[in-house]
């Protein structure tokens, strides 16, 4: 009966460490915006496993400007293809200028 009971222990034991290395693993690829300063930093995985949280947002002190607010966990893809729109944009934006300007003077 004993043996039961310490073999369901150490199962429990290495899914948890398998859930926290995997949650650390996965926070790798993420980082963190301050809404006050809009600096994106990362934190280490176990530091975001274990602060406040509220939903997805996580309870950090920004390395810039110093303030402890909940900050947005964003994926770095996310944040990749916004740059990469943005940059799109001002590409066909500035595209866009010098091809008016070349109808007016025709």
């Amino acid at each position: 009966m004993r043996l039961y009971g310490i073999i369901t222990l150490g199962a429990t034991v290495v899914i948890i460490i398998a859930c926290v290395i995997a949650y650390c693993v996965i926070q790798r690829k993420r980082h963190f915006l301050c809404p006050r300063c809009g600096t994106r930093f990362k934190v280490s995985g176990l530091k975001s496993f274990f602060v406040s949280r509220q939903g997805t947002d996580r309870m950090l002190t920004c390395p810039h400007c110093g303030i402890s607010i909940y900050m947005e966990n964003i994926h770095d893809e996310d944040y990749r293809k916004e740059l990469e729109n943005e940059k799109r944009t001002q590409q066909t934006g500035e595209g866009g200028q010098t091809g008016d300007r070349e109808q007016e003077e025709e």
